[in-house]
């Protein structure tokens, strides 16, 4: 019955966000109405004195997603327009043509014919320089978003993302097992500064294909992607109203979409065992596009103990065109990850290059076993010239196995949900005007069974050591949001950017043990958010189309998690409030030097208030609004394509630089505890001022693309990782790193229909001490283990302490 009452409430919350939509799209076609009247006029001079148009779309080949602002005109003539924020297109000429000509900063020019009796979609393949022009692919948009095209994301192995989103200048991302326990960190944002939030990914959106990672409780596991089988990712940095306004914004990624029909098989090895296999078809058709992969991984990381993986993809992903104007998409994927925890060091074991061995982790077997469903379909609907919508309905389960260093836990957790949006578009001469509003919900509901094994550091635990604390609960948590974004295409190459969204956010908690382990019927406590509302706006002004500048203001906000909104006594805190943050952002990005030169500049400023602190009292620990913290940053990437000539010997030669500063710190952020003699509480640490946890100050990148005509390929990469404060007082800090690493390969057509790809590569050429994820806390005591006088498991894990290698072969046969 309590399932049926939540899935009543759920509904009747949902509906009325619905209703508000509702009520929003009349007033929004009252308006369009309006504006549609006044261009009438002027629309229907300007096809009275066309004799010849054209219409059509300008798609990305390798997501099908719309490319705006591409350039599509008639060959050696002054003739030309551009693709709206949909991709679509209307050319116009007095004269006749049976061409037309197709250009996008990113992607490679094409020409095709003109076929004036029907609308033409084109679809773009993004160029072999693709990094440094698509880094700058918005030029015409007041956002700081990264794109990493399929060419960006293979530069190393291709199995994992890390390597790639470190070139994004601002992003950081750390894995705590080779290939799992990832964590991504956008300018320097981790939700809450108190002790407890070292796992996964917070503070930010994931998608994949348009559904969610992030369940609703905040919290984001990839462990279970498969990340070799992505064409592109997309990354916003700071508030978005339309990926749920997230401090530190959001992370998109997308399947491959065919452009052939064939059959691929791919074989990766190397060093510690690594084997990956690869089969995959593509169909094309021009009603349908399927993308079909099976991917098997395995890994026995023997540089140190427990450190195996095990890994099992199935991905579908498919484009259904019934009309021509609605696409119905579709995502599902099975997926079983094992990821072993070899468990954390410390740094006189790690620099001084000791044992590697955490005998917590070892003698408990601990590991992270995933099993998960994920499933989307997504339909997109042109009801006209000036209005469309797309709608996404998904699901997700799983179950999450898990033995670590002092205990046991199993999470049981299915996800639903939608999202709906409705897009309005009129172009005029001195107004265009491109709108979005819509609405999202999800619901995440978490069976979680556990047991703690007491006191925390003693004697590796074994199934007989007592005492340990069981726990079961069933929660849930529920968000949903109504959202606008609003285009306002002015004269003299001016865009403002005014939007926003409404958060509602609900957790529920239902303890069903009491203190002696006896299961109970305990009623849910529920924690409802009033809502927030999270402005955006920005204005740009672009120069000549190859230059722009650009200023914005967005908040954001990050709700607590289900563990922080109660404390240890079971009691709900009520009074908690989400993070917020407001982030201002200058910039200018563009292309220069006849389009060799990309680059992009960003200066930002992130204030985050509501900063959650954990806090003591009478032996009771709970959370708390009690922080603030402030980052200070730039983000500067640069590439200059010094060749770039298909019919040369050297087809490509590209340096490429990006580069972060930060400067982030704590302005408030005290810490309490009980005080034993008067019963009140006390400060037990002050932080205020200091230096903020896991952000480098300085990070560097700099990379050389290599292409010849003979099909040989060459990527190399070196980084530098400037010191990471990894205590609150500072006293403590991870060392700054080198790396170096890259690819060179050999990729030929063979005959008409084979297409081979051969493959070696390294990493850690420099035989670098270096660390793939890092644990913060108070001081090192907490951190360190008992044999460097903490009272920890430890907070460092390491990389191997030597270069590593891989290689591979990939075989794709097109019909």
């Amino acid at each position: 019955m309590g399932s049926y009452i939540d899935t009543c409430i759920a509904w009747n919350k949902f509906h009325h966000a619905f209703m508000l939509l509702t009520f929003n799209l009349f007033i929004m076609n009252t308006i369009r109405r309006i504006i549609t009247a006044s261009a009438a006029l002027i629309i229907s001079l300007q096809l009275a004195n066309a004799q010849y148009s054209i219409k059509g779309t300008v798609k990305d080949n390798e997501t099908n997603q719309a490319i705006p602002g591409a350039v599509v005109s008639v060959p050696n003539t002054t003739t030309a327009t551009s693709t709206d924020a949909q991709g679509m297109f209307t050319l116009q000429s007095q004269s006749n043509f049976d061409s037309v000509k197709i250009s996008s900063v990113g992607y490679t020019t094409q020409t095709v014919a003109a076929d004036k009796s029907q609308a033409i979609n084109i679809t773009l393949k993004a160029s072999s320089n693709a990094l440094s022009e698509v880094q700058v692919l918005g030029i015409k948009k007041a956002e700081t978003v990264n794109i990493l095209t399929a060419d960006d994301l293979n530069r190393g192995n291709g199995l994992s993302l890390q390597d790639a989103l470190n070139d994004v200048p601002g992003v950081d991302m750390q894995t705590r097992t080779p290939w799992g326990g990832q964590r991504i960190t956008i300018r320097g944002y981790m939700p809450n500064v108190g002790m407890s939030q070292d796992f996964n990914g917070l503070g930010y959106k994931l998608y994949i294909n348009n559904i969610p990672v992030t369940d609703a409780t905040g919290s984001t596991i990839m462990d279970d992607i498969d990340f070799s089988m992505l064409g592109k990712v997309e990354v916003y940095k700071g508030p978005t109203p339309l990926y749920g306004s997230y401090i530190a914004g959001a992370v998109n990624l997308y399947t491959p979409v065919p452009d052939k029909t064939s059959i691929q098989e791919q074989v990766i090895g190397g060093s510690f065992g690594l084997f990956r296999w690869n089969n995959t078809i593509t169909i094309a058709g021009d009603n349908a596009d399927v993308f079909i992969n099976y991917g098997h991984q395995t890994y026995n990381g023997d540089y140190r103990l427990n450190n195996n993986s095990l890994k099992n993809f199935v991905t579908f992903a498919g484009d259904f065109r019934t009309s021509a104007k609605n696409t119905v998409s579709t995502y599902f994927s099975y997926n079983n990850s094992i990821e072993h925890l070899g468990g954390e060091i410390d740094s006189s074991a790690f620099y001084g290059h000791g044992s590697l061995n955490n005998p917590y982790y070892d003698n408990n077997n601990s590991q992270v076993d995933i099993e998960s469903f994920r499933s989307g379909v997504t339909d997109k609907l042109d009801i006209n010239k000036h209005f469309g919508c797309q709608t996404t309905l998904f699901a997700t389960a799983s179950k999450l196995t898990q033995p670590f260093a002092h205990g046991f836990s199993l999470n049981n957790t299915n996800t639903l949900g939608g999202r709906s949006a409705f897009t309005f578009e009129n172009k005029g001469d001195k107004l265009t005007i491109y709108g979005i509003l819509g609405a999202s919900f999800e619901k995440t509901n978490q069976i979680a069974e556990g047991d703690f094994v007491l006191p925390f550091i003693a004697e590796p635990p074994f199934y007989t050591t007592t005492p340990t604390i069981p726990s079961d609960a069933n929660n849930y948590a529920m968000n949903y949001a109504i959202f606008t974004n609003w285009d306002f295409r002015l004269p003299s190459n001016i865009t403002l950017t005014i939007g926003g969204s409404l958060n509602f956010n609900e957790f529920g908690v239902q303890n069903l043990l009491d203190a002696s382990g006896v299961y109970l019927n305990n009623p849910t406590k529920t924690q409802v958010f009033s809502p927030v509302f999270t402005p955006n706006v920005s204005l740009i002004k672009v120069f000549n189309d190859n230059v722009s500048v650009y200023a914005s203001f967005s908040q954001g906000y990050a709700p607590p998690l289900l563990s922080e909104i109660t404390n240890t006594a079971g009691k709900v805190d009520s009074t908690l409030k989400p993070e917020s943050a407001n982030q201002f952002e200058i910039g200018t990005k563009g292309s220069l030097c006849n389009h060799k030169l990309s680059y992009q500049l960003a200066l930002y400023d992130l204030d985050i208030t509501n900063r959650l602190v954990q806090e003591t009292v009478n032996s009771i620990s709970s959370y708390t609004n009690a922080g603030e913290q402030r980052n200070l940053g730039a983000e500067l990437f640069l590439s200059y394509s010094a060749i770039y000539n298909k019919d040369a010997a050297i087809t490509l030669l590209r340096p490429w630089v990006s580069y972060t500063y930060s400067d982030d710190k704590y302005v408030t952020f005290v810490t309490y505890t009980a005080n034993k003699t008067t019963g009140g509480e006390t400060v037990s640490g002050t932080y205020s001022g200091n230096k903020a946890v896991g952000v480098a100050p300085n990070v560097f990148n700099l990379g050389i693309d290599l292409a010849t005509q003979m099909g040989f390929y060459l990527n190399v990469k070196y980084q530098y990782v400037d010191k990471v404060p990894i205590t609150y007082n500072n006293s403590n800090s991870a060392e700054a790193y080198s790396l170096l690493g890259g690819r060179l390969g050999y990729k030929k057509q063979l005959g008409d229909h084979l297409t081979m790809d051969a493959f070696v590569g390294a990493d850690n050429l420099l035989n670098s001490t270096y660390y793939t994820f890092l644990f913060y806390g108070p001081n090192i005591n907490g951190l360190a283990q008992t044999a460097d006088h903490g009272s920890g498991d430890g907070y460092i894990l390491p990389a191997p302490y030597k270069a590593t290698f891989y290689g591979g072969l990939t075989l794709k046969y097109t019909f």
